[in-house]
């Protein structure tokens, strides 16, 4: 899956959390949607995956994936 795809699959799910971090990360996300610019957000990706480790686990999977294609592609 190629990166844009997988990031507009992460705001999708984010979108459906009612939570701070969800709602924070999803914004971060669709503006990186939008500017075509990653700036920081492999790190908060990363920062986030942890905060929903135990709760979402799948969701945190896909964070960890997203987060390591910003990094594969030097972004």
């Amino acid at each position: 899956m190629e990166l844009r795809a997988q990031l507009e699959d992460l705001a999708r799910r984010l979108h459906l959390l009612d939570d701070d971090r969800a709602r924070a990360l999803h914004a971060d996300v669709q503006r990186s949607l939008e500017q075509d610019e990653h700036d920081d957000l492999g790190d908060r990706l990363t920062e986030s995956a942890v905060h929903f480790e135990t709760a979402h686990p799948e969701l945190a999977d896909l964070v960890r994936r997203v987060a390591d294609a910003l990094a594969a592609s030097g972004l």
